[in-house]
Order: structure tokens, then sequence, then C-alpha cells
């Protein structure tokens, strides 16, 4: 890897993307929209609709939810860019997405099977997924940097490793806890997990690095 001071150019056109879809996705109709584009875990299944995976990671519901996303796409992203290269922060980015769409659609579909066949067609849109995953490599990278969170109304100051795994055991209790609730949390815990992996194999790299340049 190249040195550390590249501008992360993938996290600001990702961003700008994200807030360009939106403003699309509001002149043509957000119900619209979600049903064509959203993760719908039936649709994905059943009609083999894969591309739902990739795109309901650009779409949001308001603007709060994607001013959310975008916010800790932002402070996350830029280290995690900027530390290992575009190339592989892409591709965190959409393998974490992919893989909390995955895990969303399986959840559901087990509920639907189990429980209620409703859960089948609801579909499931954000950039959390991959955004999770983006913060689950930064847990990994940067354990010990003072990360801010709100825990409900509380606020907190922890170091990022203990933040972010605070946020996946809530996000894996609410999962539990509300599979018809209006956030898909199972696409939270997905994203985390992978990220999570990935920021273990670039600290290896990193480490792997580091040898190289000092003991040789």
């Amino acid at each position: 890897m190249r040195e550390f001071d590249r501008t992360p150019v993938v996290t600001y056109a990702l961003i700008a993307v994200n807030f360009l879809v939106f403003l699309l996705s509001l002149a043509m109709g957000l119900p619209r929209v979600f049903l064509a584009y959203g993760a719908v875990p039936a649709m994905i299944v059943f009609e083999h609709e894969y591309y739902r995976l990739i795109t309901s990671m650009f779409l949001h519901a308001d603007l709060l939810h994607i001013l959310f996303n975008m916010w800790a796409l932002f402070i996350f992203g830029r280290d995690i860019e900027s530390t290992v290269g575009s190339g592989r922060f892409t591709l965190v980015y959409f393998l974490s997405g992919i893989a909390g769409g995955i895990a969303y659609v399986f959840y559901m579909l087990t509920y639907a099977a189990a429980f209620d066949p409703r859960a089948a067609f609801v579909p499931a849109i954000g950039a959390s997924g991959a955004v999770f995953g983006v913060m689950g490599s930064f847990a990994v990278l940067f354990p010990r940097r003072p990360v801010a969170f709100f825990l409900y109304f509380l606020p907190i100051v922890a170091p990022a490793f203990a933040a972010i795994a605070i946020m996946g055991l809530i996000q894996t209790l609410l999962a539990l806890a509300l599979p018809f609730g209006s956030i898909a949390y199972t696409a939270h815990v997905g994203g985390l997990v992978v990220g999570m992996l990935m920021g273990l194999w670039f600290r290896a790299l990193i480490r792997r690095r580091y040898y190289v340049l000092f003991y040789y």
C-alpha cells in the first residue's frame, strides 16, 4: 500500500451519488422506486432479481435517513479509505452492503415461512448495511480512537471498538425483537460482521507492510 495521505475520493463520490439518487427518487415517487429497486426478499430469491441487493443500497426513506447514513460514512469512511486505499474501501463498502441485504433477505424469508408470509414482500432500503461495514472495519483498525454516539438519548464517548460493539449488540437484539420494524436491523448486523472481518484482513496487510519497511 502507498502512503496514507490519499484524498478519500470514493467516500465523497458515494455520498454524492446517494444524495443524487435520493433527489431522483423524490422526483419519481418514493413508493414506486422502493418497490422497483428495494431489497424485496421474495423478488430477489424467487425472481432472481439480484440487482436489488445493490440498488437498494442507494435508496433512502427521507432526509433524516440519508443524513444519518451519509454523516456516518463521512466520519468513518475517510480514514478507512485513506488507510487501505480506494479499491479496498470500495470492496468493503459494497461487500458489506450486499451481505447486509442477504442477511435481511434470509431472515425475512425465514420469518415469512414460520409466522407471516407478508414478511417476504417487505422491501429494505438504505446504505446502513454498507455503512455498518465501514464502521466495523474502523473498529478493528482504530480500536482505541474515541467515538461519540447516542445510546438513545444518552450521549456516550467510548473507544471505537467498544462503541461499535455495543451498537452491534443492540442491533442484534432489535433484529430479534422487531422483525417487522421500520429499520432493517439484520442488514446492519450482516454488514457489521463482514466489515469487521475485512478490517482484520486490512490490519494484517498493514502489519506486513510495516514489517517489510522496518526489517528489510
